[in-house]
């Protein structure tokens, strides 16, 4: 079956034109699949980002993660999708992005399906060493889990915000997955994958999304939404963190020092089979705050 790919670069200084491929997104108008892998091991990328701008790339990758994960829904529900998915859909995503963010010119490719094509994508073209093993589950999908449980449990995109910033009374600042919000905010929440190469990056970020999220609970803090206003966080504000398991028999050193950082948070940890528990849990949020 033809495919269409285009890697995703990570270009440091855009005037020295030097990149490192980061990710890839595969995808076939005549079977309607499209795939976004990054990748698990952003060693390279994080020792040449200088300008401390690779956080614009993990929200590039989360935003098509998003619109892939829209479509798919709308395909599968019979329904018209808000981005109909097409070969000139990914031209345009390879003409708009020509800073931090850009992307290899749209190529064609042969596969029996979109998991075979990243397969290829990611040995031929992006260096990824200790990359997860075929059959993984990355972040992108407890986002998209996370995304099905507040749309089956019918929180609007009014009330609902991705990638936004938090910040303390301390100055502490972290970005947040999902935030529910009614002109307050009613709910956090963040997503991990235990499935991952860099164990140790993991735990780090864990480590500090932990300390960010405690001086919240105890001292409020603001939200910060793109190209957006700032919504104030009460203290306890809910919190949930939905994850994906280690795999079995895999060594996932970074597994226990999460569980120590949410079993001190008063935060609500649930694995990924459970998602939608966060979205039923929103919905009763909502009613009870009169939205």
């Amino acid at each position: 079956m033809r495919y269409i790919y285009s890697v995703i670069r990570f270009v440091p200084d855009p005037a020295r034109g030097e990149f490192i491929n980061v990710g890839a997104i595969v995808g076939s108008e005549e079977s309607s699949e499209w795939q976004v892998r990054q990748i698990e091991n952003p060693k390279r990328a994080r020792f040449v980002d200088e300008r401390r701008t690779l956080p614009v790339v993990w929200s590039f990758l989360d935003n098509v993660g998003r619109v892939i994960d829209e479509y798919e829904e709308a395909v599968n529900g019979l329904l018209n999708p808000p981005v109909e998915l097409s070969e000139a859909w990914l031209q345009d995503l390879y003409i708009e992005n020509s800073n931090v963010v850009q992307l290899s010119p749209p190529t064609p490719m042969v596969a029996s399906d979109s998991e075979e094509a990243l397969e290829r994508v990611f040995e031929e073209l992006i260096v990824d060493p200790t990359r997860a093993r075929k059959g993984t589950q990355n972040k992108h999908t407890a986002l998209a889990a996370v995304r099905r449980s507040y749309r089956e449990n019918h929180i609007g995109k009014e009330n609902l915000q991705e990638r936004v910033t938090l910040e303390t009374r301390h100055h502490h600042k972290e970005k947040v997955d999902f935030a529910v919000t009614n002109g307050r905010v009613v709910q956090l929440t963040h997503t991990w994958s235990f499935q991952v190469a860099d164990q140790e990056e993991l735990a780090e970020q864990i480590k500090a999304w932990g300390w960010t999220i405690r001086d919240a609970q105890d001292h409020g803090g603001t939200l910060r939404i793109p190209n957006s206003s700032v919504l104030e966080v009460d203290k306890g504000v809910d919190v949930e963190v939905v994850y994906v398991q280690p795999s079995s028999g895999e060594r996932a050193p970074a597994w226990g020092d999460a569980l120590s950082v949410f079993q001190t948070l008063n935060a609500h940890y649930i694995p990924l089979e459970a998602a939608d528990q966060v979205g039923q849990k929103a919905y009763k949020l909502l009613a009870r705050n009169g939205d």
